[in-house]
């Protein structure tokens, strides 16, 4: 009877610290941003994933004035700018890196339960002449201290934020 309960006390920790809180990213400012996206293991070491490039693009791309919402990483390549694959390391099981279509059931078993979402290091640049105008490194800083959650450069400005409500958590990531 113990077993049972200490095992259903992990699943419940485990299911609780899921990656339930969909990314909301909003670009309001006249620039693309392009870089790359990225998850993080809730309790590392553990499996980590990049966004691959979102066709057109030849980066992770959210255009100028674009939004997107990605509730999941396993559906996140039905997005209005979606990803279609995830690159996959793993420095606890090298056999599980490579790349996965984003509705890999590894990704709906294995990085949904596991991870979150990290942050978006990204240039903004001019959709015209492709010149970079800012870089952002943006995140949350407790899930990776490499990231910031507010920035200002000299032609913009960006917000990473979760808000909770009863129906449970949203990050966003807000360009200006």
């Amino acid at each position: 009877m113990k077993k049972i309960t200490l095992l259903l006390s992990a699943l419940a920790g485990v299911l609780a610290f899921a990656q339930t809180s969909p990314l909301v990213i909003q670009n309001y400012s006249a620039y693309n941003a392009e870089g790359r996206l990225r998850t993080s293991p809730i309790s590392a070491p553990g499996p980590y994933m990049y966004a691959a490039p979102n066709i057109p693009y030849g980066s992770f791309t959210i255009p100028a004035g674009g939004f997107t919402q990605y509730d999941k990483f396993s559906t996140a390549g039905t997005a209005p700018y979606g990803i279609t694959l995830w690159y996959v390391g793993d420095p606890t099981n090298p056999a599980n890196n490579g790349t996965y279509a984003y509705n890999h059931p590894f990704i709906a078993t294995v990085m949904d339960p596991s991870n979150v979402w990290a942050g978006f290091d990204f240039f903004l640049k001019d959709p015209v002449t492709q010149n970079g105008v800012d870089h952002f490194r943006m995140g949350d800083p407790a899930v990776d201290p490499w990231f910031v959650s507010t920035a200002t450069g000299i032609n913009s400005s960006a917000d990473w934020f979760t808000i909770t409500t009863p129906s449970g958590p949203t990050t966003y990531l807000q360009i200006f």
